[in-house]
């Protein structure tokens, strides 16, 4: 407990007076290798160093501190992985290197190889050594300030590692500057003799065929790539050509229901006129028969008053004249007669009745009486 209080007035102490390790950001140092980080954090781990929430001096570290307090590296102490220029899954496979920084929500640690970490846990457990796959570790990623090697040896914890292609070699053999090597599956070298010409010339062709399978794999990797490319245009392409096959099916059938509707709208309307039609015909006919005992009573007394006893008077004089007139006049009520007893028939013995002007055919029945009352007036005009 005296330990932990101690660190603790040790870590504010160091932050207060150094702002490279306590302030936000932190300078990353010229020298600070991957191996070299690693190194660092199984320091930690064998010193038994106390977690401070917050600490970043040696001894007295949280997670973040415990990287930092390697040289300065990390960036943004508080954003460690958004500092970093290179990161991926964990789910995917942690690369061969030594040094990497791990991280979950709210948490950091530093891969060592072997696929074992390190990491500054909690006040419970300080520093803690274990397997990768105990943790729930979500990203790996590059230090900021940290140089990884790309290909040479690198000795880590007394053990020799070779690096190819940025990552060290495990379960193979290599000839490295005349010798033989062989390396296990945590990436130990081991062995270290003079090789023979057998040797040699078999780790050529050992090192030709690695370099044909890299190059096999690549191609097989791009053909897939472009492949799955292809599978995707061709997908594309045809979801288009059926969202355009539907889109004219739905334009072609909404064209069909306009016409049809307008059709409809059409025939409605056409029978709604020939009903009107026929109703209005109706309605003339059954004017005309019950107008027919008013013509008869306005006009057919006036006419025997007016023209009649005119006849009687000048049928002495004119006879013939007389007798012309008296049968005009029974051949037009004979007519209007014979026009109202049709349209009678009509309405009694059919629904249709062609369509007629009711208003002209009114106009003339008038004109007629107005006729014949003239032509009464003046014969009684002259009788007086």
């Amino acid at each position: 407990m005296i330990k932990k209080v101690l660190a603790v007035v040790a870590s504010v102490v160091i932050a207060a007076s150094s702002i490279s390790m306590g302030g936000l950001t932190v300078s990353a140092v010229s020298g600070a290798t991957g191996v070299g980080l690693a190194e660092h954090v199984m320091t930690a781990e064998r010193e038994n160093w106390s977690y401070v929430y917050g600490g970043t001096s040696p001894g007295s570290v949280d997670c973040s501190g415990l990287i930092v307090t390697y040289k300065g590296v990390g960036g943004v102490r508080t954003n460690l992985l958004g500092s970093s220029s290179e990161s991926g899954n964990v789910s995917n496979g942690i690369p061969r290197i030594h040094g990497l920084g791990l991280w979950q929500p709210g948490h950091v640690g530093v891969y060592v190889g072997s696929g074992m970490a390190v990491d500054a846990r909690n006040e419970a457990s300080d520093i803690v050594y274990h397997e990768v796959s105990s943790k729930k570790w979500q990203k790996w990623f590059k230090v900021a300030g940290v140089n990884y090697p790309d290909t040479g040896w690198q000795t880590f914890e007394g053990n020799q590692y070779y690096y190819e292609d940025g990552q060290y070699v495990v379960n193979c053999t290599r000839v490295i500057d005349g010798k033989t090597y062989t390396f296990d599956s945590n990436g130990i070298a081991g062995g270290g003799s003079i090789a023979t010409p057998e040797e040699l010339a078999a780790a050529g062709q050992a090192e030709a065929a690695e370099k044909a399978a890299a190059e096999a794999a690549a191609a097989e990797k791009a053909a897939e790539e472009k492949a799955a490319a292809e599978k995707a245009a061709a997908e594309k392409k045809a979801k288009e050509e059926e969202a355009a096959r539907k889109k004219a099916e739905e334009e072609k059938k909404a064209a069909e229901e306009a016409a049809r509707k307008k059709a409809e709208e059409e025939a409605a309307a056409k029978k709604a006129a020939e009903e009107a039609a026929s109703q209005q015909g109706q309605e003339l006919a059954r004017s005309l028969a019950t107008e027919t005992v008013p013509l008869e009573e306005k006009v057919m007394p006036t006419v025997k008053a007016a023209v009649v006893p005119e006849i009687r008077e000048q049928a002495p004089v004119n006879a013939g004249a007389a007798a012309f007139v008296l049968v005009l006049l029974v051949f037009l009520v004979s007519g209007m007669s014979f026009l109202i007893y049709r349209m009678k028939h009509v309405v009694n013995h059919t629904s249709y009745v062609p369509a007629m002007d009711l208003t002209f055919v009114r106009q003339i029945s008038r004109r007629m009486e107005k006729n014949l009352a003239e032509k009464a007036g003046r014969i009684s005009r002259k009788r007086k």
